[in-house]
């Protein structure tokens, strides 16, 4: 029983938020995973895909205001801490015509 709460006080406390999204995805996460991990989450979440029609539609998350530009490094190493709060954001980059 100790090492489940041990366990779980380890976990860190996540919350995604998406602007036009009436609920946000709170999920915890070990220490060691992957932001990348929580973008895909956060878009399966929100129902959302980053895709190219004429125009390129790419979804990244920004944390304290600033956009995470290395999604392949780890919750521990991005915040350092027992929570992180982040949004979605849609790109969008027009195509040519």
């Amino acid at each position: 029983m100790a090492q489940v709460e041990a366990k779980k006080q380890q976990q860190v406390k996540v919350k995604v938020d998406y602007l036009p999204a009436t609920e946000d995805l709170k999920r915890d996460y070990e220490p060691e995973t992957l932001v990348e991990t929580v973008r895909t989450d956060a878009k399966d979440f929100f129902g959302v895909q980053d895709r190219q029609e004429r125009d390129t539609y790419f979804y990244y998350l920004t944390h304290k205001g600033e956009r995470v530009e290395n999604t392949n490094v780890t919750l521990d190493d991005l915040i350092k801490g027992k929570s992180a709060h982040f949004s979605l954001v849609e790109q969008i980059t027009a195509g040519v015509s």
